[in-house]
């Protein structure tokens, strides 16, 4: 009887140990691989990405001219939602890993009550290559219709090779 609680027990901590999940390091300086990536327009844009990870802490840098990128920033990947306030809207944001993914989930709103409007969404989720040289971005975003515009999803796939 003892003999099976131990290769219970040994079998059970085998398994819990393969079950752990490392969460992948994202840090570096990656570079936009146009040919690779499946853009929403003309593939003409070539910039460098610049990602600092300590544990949750991330924080991310866009280096091109002209290039804006609502994900310049520092986050926490926690899964708690954060907000901001930004001109006559507010932003929801919230960044988790989903296993090895990281999830960046962000919602335009035209107030600050759970019940507000949504404007528009845009879910971002980051892969690495195995060889960690190849982060993969799944993006897509979904823009809610107004009286002038109709609303539309977009999906972008963006491929960037590690410096």
């Amino acid at each position: 009887m003892r003999r099976t609680d131990f290769l219970l027990a040994a079998g059970l901590l085998c398994g819990c140990a393969f079950a752990a999940v490392v969460k992948p390091d994202f840090s570096g300086t990656w570079k936009l691989n146009n040919a690779k990536s499946k853009q929403d327009g003309p593939a003409d844009r070539v910039y460098l990405m610049v990602v600092e990870q300590q544990g949750p802490n991330i924080k991310v840098t866009t280096q091109a001219e002209g290039v804006t990128n609502i994900f310049d920033g520092a986050f926490l990947a926690n899964g708690k939602v954060h907000i901001v306030k930004m001109g006559n809207k507010y932003r929801y944001t919230t960044v988790s890993f989903e296993n090895t993914t990281l999830v960046f989930d962000i919602i335009d709103k035209d107030g600050k009550k759970d019940t507000s409007k949504a404007i528009m969404e845009v879910k971002d989720s980051w892969t690495l290559s195995p060889d960690g040289k190849v982060l993969t971005r799944f993006r897509q975003i979904g823009i809610v219709a107004t009286p002038t515009v109709p609303g539309k999803v977009v999906d972008q796939k963006y491929v960037f090779d590690k410096q």
